[in-house]
C-alpha cells in the first residue's frame, strides 16, 4: 500500500482505526478509511496529499475536532488528531469495543482494546465505558443504528442499562446530528430493528419530546413499544418494497421520505394509545410541523411531508366510496407530482395493516391506487434529474471513480432536502466546496 510506505519513510505514527477495521474483518468492502495521528503530525497530511496527488478538505470548525479529508483516486481518507497521547488512550475513549481497534501503518501490527476481537466475533455491541456517552450522547443512537447496519449483532445488556439511564442526555445534542443518525437508520438494511430498540431504550421519546407528557414518564417501555408496533411493521414492509409492478421504484431518497411520513403519521396513533384521547388530522398536522421545524427540516421537505400526510387521509376517505373518473382526475391534479409517493405510502400502509391483522382502511384502496397510476403521466419531480453530473465534477480535476460518486451523492442529498434549488446554485456549491485545494499555510 502506497500510504504505508510513505508513513514508514516519513517516520510518522499513523493508525487505521474504527469502522474500517471492523468492516474489513467482517468481509464488508469499503473505500473510506479513518486514520489517527498525533496532533503535532498534522502537517504530514498536507505532504501526503501532494504525494498521493489528491485533494484536501479540512472539515469541522474548531481545530481540536477537525477532520482532514483526502480524496485520492478511488479512496476517501479521513485523518484526525489522536484522542490522547498514545493509541491505547485513544482506543479507551472510543464508543464501542467493535470500533476500538487500530492497525499501525508504521509498525505493521494491530492494537486492540481488551475484548474487542471477541465482541466482534460474537457480534456484540458493547460500550467501552459509560463515560463515553457523557462525552458524546450521540453514541447511544449510533450504537442502536449498528443493529440496522450490522447483520446479526445485538446490544450488550449492561450497555442497554446505561443507555436507559443516560437517555435524557440526548437533549444536549444538536438536532442536526440527531437527524443525520435518523437518516442513516432509515437507510440501513434493517431499520425496524434499530427503531424498535430506540423505543425500548427510551431514546425516541427524548429525540421527539412532543410525544411525551409528565404522566407518560410513568408508563412502561413495553406499552410505548406496543403503541409503536404498526410503524415497525410499516418499516418492515418498506424495507422489502421493490416497487409497485415495476412502475413505482423506491430509491434511497424516496425511502427516506416515506420513512418520515410513516413516522409522523403514526404519531397520532401513539398519542391516542398513550391515553391522550382522539387526535384530529389538524392537530397531527400542527404537531408534525412543530417537530419538523424544531428538527430543522428544509421548508421544501416539510411541505412535501405534510402534503403526503394530508392527501393520504383524503385518499383513504375516497377509497370508502365509489369514485367517478372526474373526481379522481381532480384529486390527482390537486396532489400534483407527489402522487407517486402518495400511492407508494398508501399501499405500504395497507400492507402493514394487513400484516398486523387489522382491517385495511378501505377495500378499494389498492384498486384506487392502480387507477391513479394509470392517470398520472406527468414528469417525475419527486426524484428530479441531478443538478450536476460527473462531468461537472471531473472538470475540477477529479478522475472517474468512487470519489466522484461521493461528491455527487453529497450534492444530491442537499438537492433532495431543498438546500440547492437549481443547477446554478449546485454548480456554485460544487466549486466552493470541492473546487480548490487548501494551502497548508491556511490550515495551521
Amino acid at each position: 500500500m502506497a500510504l504505508a510506505s510513505i508513513v514508514k519513510r516519513e517516520r510518522v505514527e499513523v493508525y487505521l482505526v474504527g469502522g474500517a477495521i471492523r468492516d474489513l474483518a467482517l468481509g464488508s468492502g469499503r473505500q473510506d478509511y479513518d486514520f489517527v495521528l498525533h496532533g503535532r503530525d498534522i502537517p504530514f497530511v498536507h505532504k501526503l496529499t501532494r504525494e498521493l496527488r489528491g485533494h484536501l478538505f479540512p472539515m469541522g470548525r474548531d481545530e481540536k475536532g477537525r477532520v482532514y479529508r483526502i480524496l485520492a483516486g478511488n479512496d476517501i481518507l479521513d485523518f484526525n488528531a489522536m484522542d490522547g497521547s498514545t493509541i491505547e488512550e485513544d482506543l479507551e475513549r472510543r464508543d464501542f469495543t467493535i470500533n476500538a481497534m487500530a492497525y499501525s501503518l508504521h509498525e505493521g501490527r494491530f492494537h486492540l482494546y481488551p475484548g474487542s476481537d471477541e465482541d466482534l466475533h460474537n457480534k456484540l455491541i458493547r460500550m467501552v465505558s459509560a463515560d463515553g456517552f457523557d462525552r458524546d450522547p450521540l453514541r447511544m443512537i449510533r450504537g442502536v443504528r449498528y443493529l440496522g447496519l450490522l447483520e446479526g449483532f445485538r446490544l450488550d445488556q449492561k450497555t442497554k442499562g446505561v443507555i436507559r439511564r443516560k437517555a435524557p442526555l440526548i437533549r444536549n445534542i444538536s438536532v442536526e446530528r440527531i437527524r443525520t443518525e435518523m437518516d442513516r437508520i432509515f437507510l440501513s438494511p434493517r431499520p425496524p430493528l434499530a427503531m424498535e430498540e430506540l423505543v425500548a431504550l427510551g431514546l425516541l421519546w427524548e429525540m421527539f419530546p412532543e410525544l411525551r407528557s409528565p404522566e407518560d414518564r410513568k408508563r412502561t417501555a413495553l406499552r410505548r413499544k406496543d403503541a409503536f408496533s404498526h410503524y415497525l411493521r410499516f418499516l418492515e414492509c418498506l424495507s422489502r418494497w421493490n416497487g409497485w409492478e415495476g412502475g413505482l421504484p423506491v430509491p434511497a431518497e424516496e425511502r427516506l421520505i416515506l420513512s418520515y411520513v410513516g413516522l409522523f403519521t403514526d404519531m397520532g396513533k401513539i398519542l391516542v394509545r398513550a391515553g391522550k384521547g382522539p387526535v384530529s388530522q389538524a392537530f397531527r398536522s400542527r404537531l408534525t410541523d412543530e417537530i419538523m421545524t424544531r428538527v430543522k427540516f428544509s421548508n421544501r421537505f416539510r411541505q412535501l411531508l405534510k402534503k403526503l400526510m394530508d392527501h393520504h387521509a383524503n385518499l383513504v376517505e375516497l377509497s370508502r366510496s365509489t369514485v367517478d373518473p372526474k373526481t379522481l382526475k381532480h384529486f390527482v391534479h390537486r396532489v400534483g407530482p407527489p402522487v407517486r409517493l402518495l400511492i407508494a405510502f398508501s399501499l405500504l400502509e395497507e400492507r402493514a395493516r394487513q400484516t398486523d391483522g387489522s382491517s385495511p382502511p378501505g377495500q378499494n384502496l389498492a384498486e384506487l391506487c392502480h387507477r391513479i397510476k394509470e392517470l398520472y403521466t406527468g414528469e417525475d419531480i419527486i426524484s428530479p434529474p441531478p443538478l450536476v453530473t460527473g462531468r461537472d465534477v471531473m472538470r475540477l480535476g477529479y478522475e472517474p471513480g468512487p470519489v466522484v460518486g461521493h461528491i455527487l451523492q453529497y450534492i444530491r442529498e442537499k438537492q433532495i432536502r431543498g438546500e440547492l434549488g437549481d443547477r446554478q446554485q449546485a454548480l456554485a456549491f460544487l466549486r466552493e466546496t470541492f473546487g480548490k485545494e487548501v494551502d497548508p499555510q491556511d490550515s495551521r
